[in-house]
């Protein structure tokens, strides 16, 4: 069973160990570096389906007069957050259960708003659009960094890589996402009403044994505990055996420089004038 959150959305991804660990991977310094050079010591910033607030945290240590606030619909994750905080000695940096079409704070709160791969969990964005708008104060910055699966690499075609993310990525539409909308994300930030200042595609691959040992592992793992994989077969779109087999062909391609995988990302950094 996939994992649904609070306002009875199914989160393909789910909150198995595995995804945690992967979402505990990410950083401000390697996902949000694009946003870095625009924030000022005393900004007040909002991550918006942040997790376990591994980008929250490295956000709040570059506004250390202003404050980062992160807000996830679930509450498992913003737990792992606070922590976090805590443990890093963090005082502006905090962190609220609560749904991103829904932001429990006033208007104009805000001078920045992030999100990583936040909207493709949406088919239509533009109520998440409406209520940034909302919170963040007149001229202030978006960023998101969102995936395109369509657009991501794998070779040769067949490979078991191919089938995690073709899976998800099939999941992920089932349940009312846009597993596409990286190439799609300018234009829907410009018709939201921001003025799109950056935009630009990322290729993100394991590109040393290393890094694809490491990288496989994850997916191996999140292949055995994620919800999404077991409703497929339920579904029918996979059996137990090919699923064991993919499981199996993972190992082997763990350790085989010549099947490539890289994944698409697209950032998109942007400010909204009230007017």
């Amino acid at each position: 069973m996939q994992d649904t959150n609070s306002d009875d959305r199914v989160y393909a991804f789910g909150y198995s160990p595995a995804a945690v660990g992967l979402m505990e991977s990410r950083s401000a310094e390697v996902n949000a570096a694009f946003l870095l050079p625009k924030l000022a010591d005393d900004m007040s910033v909002l991550d918006i389906g942040c997790g376990p607030g591994s980008i929250t945290t490295g956000l709040a240590d570059k506004v250390r007069s202003g404050r980062a606030v992160g807000l996830d619909i679930e509450a498992g994750q913003i737990q792992i957050a606070r922590e976090r905080a805590r443990s890093a000695g963090l005082r502006n940096c905090e962190f609220d259960v609560g749904s991103v079409l829904d932001l429990p704070y006033p208007d104009s709160s805000f001078d920045v708003v992030f999100g990583h791969t936040i909207l493709m969990q949406f088919a239509d964005p533009d109520p998440v659009f409406n209520e940034v708008k909302r919170v963040l104060r007149p001229g202030g910055i978006i960023a998101f960094r969102e995936l395109d699966f369509a657009a991501s690499l794998f070779g040769p075609a067949g490979s078991a890589i191919e089938a995690v993310w073709s899976t998800l990525r099939r999941s992920i539409l089932d349940n009312d996402g846009f597993p596409d909308i990286g190439r799609h994300l300018p234009r829907l930030v410009s018709e939201a009403g921001f003025q799109v200042e950056w935009a630009r595609p990322e290729y993100v691959n394991a590109s040393t044994p290393e890094a694809r040992k490491a990288m496989y592992g994850a997916m191996a793992a999140l292949w055995q505990q994620a919800g999404f994989v077991g409703d497929a077969v339920e579904a029918g779109w996979l059996t137990q055996d090919e699923r064991a087999q993919v499981l199996s062909r993972l190992d082997v391609e763990a350790g085989d420089m010549r099947v490539l995988s890289s994944t698409t990302y697209v950032e998109v950094l942007a400010r909204y004038s009230a007017d």
